[in-house]
């Protein structure tokens, strides 16, 4: 009994310390492989590393025949998927070497775990006890089972590359096509080019597209025959004059009819699901630069009821037909200066006055010259200041610019955000040394400090700001310029 345990034991001795040294291999290899991003060097070193990580595993199959128990269909199976994984492994080292693309990383999975399911099956060959718990007629086609089905997964993933590789060529002529338009071409032969799902691409036509001069006339051409991607209409920067308007809706009226099915709910909503969203997103664009398309978009959200499983695009069609939706973005948010109007609202006339946007100085001053002839502009600074959002910091940055009227309900307002801004503020404890200079750096894209003085002078009841702006500055350095600012605000203060 004593005889036959050491050769046992001694088996087993070699065939750990033949897993042992590949451990550390198997680590690097999967360390480099996961790391290649096409460099020549790396590939060298990981056709290597793998390769000498192959041979170790040949060396403990060999071991496992030599001093283990191995089935006659487990050395088959043994002499048949060491060299398959092997040749498979040196083809994942291809497909890692761009990992950017279609299958990515998922490769590495084989060269991951193979050698671990290996090494278990032969280590199982070297031990009595693990093979009495699980015998050759289990642990063989486990083992060939895993390896295999590891292998043949290289198919898909190689597919996936193929089609992948395909994209880019496909990618690459239609950006050499893009490329030799001629100069000022017209806008039908960009839009076949809008077909892309590549995003980037995209973006790249329709950039071309807006700098197009005829751009307008073209599409005003396009939307007659009915041969214009309504889903880019508002990605054109194009002008939504009355002839866009008139010829755009004209088409909204004529594709329904062709899309209608003969019986309702027979045929499902992903037919024509792009259709209506496309369709949907000219009608925004349109409504919201004051083109009321009431009937076009009923109609459009009775053909896209008509179907089976239609979703929210339906909701938003109804939306269309708000009131409040009707010129709603050309008195908000225009897409350029000349569309403002005397009916723009403030928060529209503000949008060019903002001193972080790229712009000619020139042109903020006329917004902020717009901004202070709007009729309604304190009811519309109120309503900015209650949404909080953009365009709320511009307007506190330039309160005394716009003739705001400091009544109860906007000092309520606009002491409400100086209050906000005074706790995003940070407070350094006593121990800490910081420059008034910060405190002002980060007060200044709302200009706080002036926005209160300027609330206080104009009668709004601002003693607790001023008292919490004193005791703010207080936490900061000394200095000339926290000094005067502190004198300010206590003069307000007691002048309350």
């Amino acid at each position: 009994m004593e005889g036959t345990q050491r050769p046992a034991n001694r088996a087993m001795r070699v065939g750990l310390g033949i897993a042992g040294l590949g451990f550390p291999v198997w680590i690097l290899a999967l360390a480099t492989l996961s790391h290649l991003d096409g460099s020549d060097a790396a590939q060298a070193r990981g056709a290597v590393e793998t390769g000498i990580l192959w041979l170790l595993l040949g060396a403990l199959g060999f071991t496992a025949y030599a001093l283990g128990r191995l089935s006659k269909a487990a050395i088959a199976a043994l002499l048949v998927l060491l060299p398959l994984s092997g040749f498979t492994v040196m083809t994942v080292l291809d497909l890692l070497a761009r990992p950017e693309m279609a299958p990515y990383l998922w490769p590495i999975v084989v060269p991951a775990l193979i050698p671990p399911i290996i090494a278990a099956f032969c280590i199982r060959a070297l031990s009595p006890e693990i093979r009495l718990m699980i015998p050759s007629r289990v642990a063989t086609p486990v083992m060939s089972g895993a390896v295999l089905l590891l292998c043949l997964s290289l198919l898909p993933m190689q597919e996936a590359r193929n089609s992948a590789d395909k994209g880019t060529d496909r990618r690459a002529a239609s950006e050499a096509a893009l490329l030799a338009l001629p100069a000022n071409s017209p806008l039908w032969a960009y839009t076949p080019f809008l077909a892309t799902k590549d995003r980037a691409m995209r973006e790249a036509v329709l950039e071309r597209i807006r700098h197009l001069d005829r751009r307008q006339a073209d599409a005003e051409i396009m939307l007659r025959r009915g041969d214009f991607p309504l889903g880019q209409l508002g990605a054109m920067d194009l002008d939504p004059t009355p002839a866009i308007c008139s010829k755009a809706r004209d088409l909204l009226r004529r594709q329904p009819a062709a899309l209608t099915p003969q019986q309702v709910g027979t045929r499902p909503y992903s037919e024509i699901d792009d259709r209506v969203e496309d369709a949907a997103a000219a009608m925004e664009w349109l409504v919201g630069y004051g083109c009321s398309c009431d009937a076009e978009a009923k109609a459009w959200q009775d053909l896209a009821e008509a179907y089976r499983d239609h979703d929210f695009d339906t909701r938003r069609l109804a939306e269309l037909r708000d009131p409040a939706r009707l010129g709603k973005v050309l008195r908000e948010d225009p897409a350029r200066f000349s569309m403002l109007t005397p009916q723009s609202h403030l928060k529209a006339w503000l949008k060019f006055a903002d001193e972080s946007r790229p712009g000619d100085p020139a042109q903020r001053e006329q917004a902020l010259a717009g901004a202070r002839m709007v009729v309604g502009r304190n009811e519309d600074a109120v309503e900015i200041l209650k949404e909080g959002d953009y365009p709320a910091p511009v307007l506190m940055a330039h309160l005394p610019e716009l003739d705001i009227r400091a009544t109860s309900e906007f000092c309520g307002e606009a002491l409400k955000m100086v209050r906000g801004e005074l706790a995003r503020a940070y407070h350094p404890p006593p121990e800490e040394s910081h420059p008034y200079s910060e405190l002002v750096e980060k007060l200044a894209p709302s200009r706080t400090l002036a926005a209160l003085t300027w609330l206080a002078m104009q009668g709004c009841e601002a003693n607790s700001e001023l008292e919490e702006t004193i005791s703010l500055i207080h936490a900061y350095q000394d200095s000339p310029d926290a000094a005067v600012m502190i004198d300010t605000l206590a003069r307000l203060r007691r002048d309350k």
